[in-house]
């Protein structure tokens, strides 16, 4: 009997004859390893032809009709970092698209998100931990690289985020997405210990000693020179702000507000939403010493008006890259003869300027630092340190009853 297939892998559409002359029907994959079926009511090979190119070409835009709008992993996902991923930092949009295309790959993009169950959860923590797959969903029998149970609950709560704002959204016939969140009651595995090490204020000294010995190559006159980086005024604005290096990597001179005011005696930075994790938008005043490593990025930017502060030494239209900043700071480490400290770069500084005031209210240290959730900074920044720990044991303020 005839029949004729449209599309490609997870998209295709298939139309047949159901015996020789018969009524024409189409059938599509449902995502588990079944098809869903539907009679044309006709006869017609050319209409039939058109229908499935038709459907294939909707399948992949995500609207699927054949499917009767199921809720399939392509049509969650497409939504998902169209309308809610643009308003996430780059770095955040880079790791929401690597994760989409992970899950689409694992669970195939035909899949009924709807239909999600503890059996496909455990299967993923189980493949990611051993490293059966990589980052993004590839099979890798031979070098396997396994992962740890942080990495494992971000992949996760990716997926139990982009199901919760389905259930939120509605499509084009004012149904929602997802009529529940099939993740509700799906626990991520979580780290027993996490590697966080705090930088002490004996490592900024010593990385103070030598920052300025740290060289870049920059193009001047059509050659290429050797000058002094940015670490010195980077590395100063990381210390300060207790910011993330990305963050203070793409501000730009427009970002900077130096004019004094009885608030913020030596100015203040606008934190813009678009390298902020979360997406907002923050206002916080510096320190004196922000103030003259601010003031020094300016002018050793070699600009004027807006533009990076922190200019690419290749390409002074772009900010300069993480990777460039981190060899920086490697080498000023290897100069002060520093050992590198294990599961932590530039993070471990912002880990010390959060827990050096832990005896501020956590408000006002949550909004100068840029913490939208109190829990995050007590929990994953604010360490406890020895010196803290022997005040809490030697400090008692005595209880007695009231007569």
């Amino acid at each position: 009997t005839w029949s004729h297939t449209a599309g490609s892998y997870g998209t295709t559409v298939r139309v047949y004859e159901r015996g020789r002359g018969g009524v024409i029907c189409a059938a599509t994959s449902d995502g588990s390893g079944g098809e869903i079926r539907r009679s044309l009511g006709h006869r017609d090979k050319d209409r039939a032809r058109d229908y499935a190119e038709d459907e294939a070409r909707k399948l992949r835009r995500g609207v699927d009709s054949l499917r009767g709008g199921r809720p399939t992993l392509r049509r969650i996902f497409r939504a998902y970092l169209q309308e809610r991923t643009p308003d996430k930092a780059e770095a955040v949009q880079q790791d929401d698209r690597r994760r989409a295309e992970m899950w689409k790959l694992l669970l195939g993009p035909a899949f009924d998100l709807s239909k999600l169950s503890r059996r496909e959860w455990d299967r993923f923590v189980r493949l990611r931990r051993s490293g059966a797959i990589d980052p993004r969903g590839n099979p890798n029998q031979k070098k396997r690289k396994p992962v740890g149970d942080r990495t494992i609950e971000r992949d996760l709560t990716f997926l139990g985020a982009v199901c919760r704002w389905a259930t939120q959204s509605r499509d084009a016939d004012g149904r929602f997405l997802l009529e529940r969140d099939p993740t509700w009651g799906l626990k991520a595995p979580k780290e027993k210990n996490p590697k966080r090490p705090v930088a002490t204020h004996d490592r900024v000294d010593a990385i103070r000693e030598v920052y300025r010995n740290i060289t870049m190559r920059v193009e001047r006159g059509g050659t290429r020179e050797a000058v002094e980086s940015y670490l010195p005024e980077l590395f100063e604005v990381v210390v300060v702000t207790g910011r993330r290096i990305s963050a203070v990597c793409n501000l730009r001179a427009e970002d900077l507000d130096l004019e004094r005011s009885p608030e913020a005696p030596w100015g203040g930075i606008n934190w813009p939403a678009d390298t902020d994790k979360m997406g907002k938008a923050w206002r916080c005043p510096v320190s004196a010493r922000g103030r003259e490593a601010l003031e020094g990025a300016l002018r050793k930017r070699q600009a004027v008006g807006p533009g990076p502060l922190f200019p690419s030494p290749k390409d002074p239209r772009k900010s300069v890259r993480y990777d460039q900043v981190s060899r920086w700071l490697r080498e000023a480490e290897k100069k002060a003869k520093l050992e590198p400290q294990e599961g932590s770069l530039w993070h471990a500084y912002r880990r010390l300027w959060a827990s050096a005031r832990k005896d501020l209210p956590d408000v006002d240290v949550a909004k100068a630092g840029g913490w939208e959730s109190l829990e995050a900074l007590k929990g994953a920044y604010q360490q406890p340190d020895d010196a803290t720990m022997l005040r809490v044991v030697t400090h008692e303020t005595e209880l007695r009853e009231v007569k």
